[in-house]
């Protein structure tokens, strides 16, 4: 059995893209980049960007390919458990350094991590389509992609207009 190989280009298309959204309404303040791109510093922004950097890096990935794809089925349900489970293992991974220090690391050591995090779950995630696309998905677990999916672009589109407090931790009492 041969190995598929890793596409290096949408890895580097994917962390491209998601340091492009990470300037981008700041750079175009405009509706569009306020969905897709960041407003602030917050873990909530970041994982937004991963999500739609991979999306877009997917979106191009089947137009160059689509001729290719053999499981079309198989790649779009791959590509959208992906997109919303792979922020979150990305965001749990780059927590590590603080979990284990206690506080966060001081700049310029900081945007070094964090660039080494985000291109480590860019591999982690190209990793997993190769998982996902040899699988054949039952009905119910198709439905249930497709739910998060939605559900994680509704957030992430929503969010962008009321973004949540307290993200990862319960609101103090009044």
């Amino acid at each position: 059995m041969t190995r598929p190989k890793l596409p290096w280009w949408k890895l580097i298309a994917t962390w491209v893209l998601f340091l492009l959204l990470h300037y981008s309404y700041e750079t175009f303040p405009n509706l569009f980049f306020k969905i897709i791109g960041e407003e602030g510093e917050t873990t909530y922004f970041h994982m937004k960007m991963l999500f739609f950097a991979y999306l877009f890096a997917s979106i191009l990935e089947y137009l160059l390919k689509r001729k290719t794809i053999s499981q079309v089925q198989n790649f779009i349900y791959a590509r959208m458990f992906i997109a919303v489970t792979f922020p979150w293992l990305t965001i749990t991974a780059w927590f590590t350094a603080e979990a284990l220090l206690g506080a966060s690391l001081p700049l310029p050591w900081e945007i070094i991590y964090a660039n080494v995090m985000t291109v480590l779950g860019i591999y982690f995630a190209l990793r997993m389509e190769e998982l996902f696309e040899g699988m054949t998905l039952r009905p119910a677990f198709k439905g249930i992609i497709v739910a998060l999916f939605l559900a994680a672009l509704l957030s992430y589109i929503a969010f962008s207009f009321n973004t949540p407090e307290h993200f990862f931790t319960t609101p103090p009492f009044e």
